[in-house]
């Protein structure tokens, strides 16, 4: 499992972007396996990561891109990625257009699942079918996040979308993974663990201080993230420490806590490289 994320950092004295960070973030190891550094064109997107079979890919809403699910899955590898109401265009399996809205209205269940096609934009030889996981969100969640798009549609001086707020009401997810093997509960969990690349974010934030970056030449701001960041790597695989479970999601007492196995647990464990991937510590 891996996840895939970017983290913005500033010039000094703007709050805008400049660099973006595109960090692969191997969970079992809770170790960077791979990253990229752009200037605020590069855009984030799935081939930002080189896969291998049976890697399982968690991204936000920003991934779910049409042309980018297809190459995840010919690499021999599967995803799970949020995706929002307007983020694809949705067909029905036979290619019929698909109407979310009346089928979320149509979900009884709390967790439910649809199978949609995902139109391309260009011929294929075979449709693209995933699994749409749904979950409807607790009404504390959808207070929350309608009062942000209110807020955010009141800041740009717009009245707010009513499909925006109506699709604030579920957790939609995208995945290739199959249903036999892997249920809709099984594919929100697993989606849970993405957070964990956030938090690698913040210690990396804390420990290397890229949000405190001094140098606005671009040679200059390059060699100094790249030198903080080698620390910050470095620094995590020394502490070689996983999170118990993540920190979102249902506490239930009864269950046993999920933990993702540190490499030390397993005397046969191998540093996975990826295709493409330097390894940061050759590089020194």
């Amino acid at each position: 499992m891996r996840a895939l994320d970017g983290t913005s950092i500033c010039h000094p004295g703007t709050d805008r972007t400049t660099w973006r960070l595109h960090v692969g973030y191997d969970l079992a190891t809770a170790q960077v396996d791979q990253l990229e550094l752009t200037d605020i064109h590069g855009a984030e997107n799935l081939q930002r990561l080189t896969y291998a079979a049976g890697d399982i890919v968690l991204a936000d809403r920003y991934y779910a891109r049409p042309r980018d699910l297809r190459p995840v899955i010919d690499a021999g590898a599967d995803f799970i990625v949020r995706t929002g109401w307007n983020s694809l265009r949705l067909l029905q399996a036979n290619g019929e257009p698909f109407d979310l809205f009346a089928a979320l209205a149509a979900q009884q269940e709390q967790e439910s699942e649809l199978t949609v096609r995902i139109h391309e934009g260009v011929r294929v030889a075979a449709p693209l079918l995933l699994r749409l996981v749904v979950r409807r969100k607790n009404p504390q969640q959808v207070q929350a996040e309608q009062a942000r798009l209110l807020k955010a549609a009141r800041k740009q001086g717009k009245q707010p979308d009513p499909r925006s707020l109506e699709a604030a009401k579920y957790i939609l997810l995208l995945t290739s993974l199959p249903a036999a093997t892997f249920p809709p509960a099984d594919i929100l969990t697993l989606y849970r663990f993405r957070w964990q690349i956030e938090l690698a974010f913040k210690r990396f934030k804390s420990l290397a201080g890229l949000d405190n970056l001094p140098a606005k030449k671009p040679e200059l701001a390059q060699a100094w993230l790249y030198a903080r960041l080698i620390v910050a790597i470095i620094a995590e695989q020394i502490a070689g420490q996983v999170p118990d479970s993540s920190p979102s999601g249902r506490t239930n007492p009864k269950a046993k806590p999920v933990a993702l196995a540190s490499h030390k647990d397993c005397p046969e464990y191998r540093l996975r490289r990826h295709p493409g991937t330097t390894a940061v510590a050759g590089c020194l």
